[in-house]
């Protein structure tokens, strides 16, 4: 069993996907304290909490993402990768304010109001994972070298 675990982990995808993994775990605790920060502290209207707390983890999700998760180092396109990770973050936003705001109609709670933004983003995790994987951050292979001519 062990031996099988080790096999697994040395998979590239498998290690993108536990580095993705670690990436959203520090979106959520980012994108979670800044809706607790706007919601219950600065006494924000929930959805307009939900929105700038989607808006602040948005840019070390994307950073850590490209970095780190991918290990892409050229420049940052703005129509082939910002533009579409935005959007992806866009759609995430509109499901868990949709969520917030439906949970918020019925409880104030902070613990509830909290996991209808998770449960919007989490209907979209494993999606985004392929998306950015083999769209936006997706880079060609090089060529293999050439058959020798004789």
């Amino acid at each position: 069993m062990p031996g099988d675990v080790a096999t697994l982990l040395d998979r590239p995808i498998v290690a993108k996907l536990l580095r993705y993994a670690a990436t959203s775990v520090v979106g959520v605790v980012v994108g979670q304290s800044f809706l607790y920060l706007f919601d219950s502290v600065l006494g924000w209207e929930e959805w307009l909490a939900n929105v700038g707390a989607v808006a602040v983890s948005s840019v070390p999700a994307y950073l850590i993402s490209r970095y780190w998760v991918w290990q892409v180092r050229d420049k940052n396109s703005l129509k082939r990768e910002l533009v579409p990770f935005w959007g992806m973050a866009l759609l995430g936003l509109a499901l868990s304010t949709i969520l917030v705001s439906i949970v918020s109609r019925r409880t104030e709670a902070a613990l509830a109001i909290g996991l209808a933004n998770l449960a919007g983003f989490g209907v979209l995790w494993v999606a985004k994972f392929f998306v950015l994987d083999r769209v936006l951050f997706a880079r060609p292979e090089p060529d293999p070298a050439p058959p020798p001519l004789l």
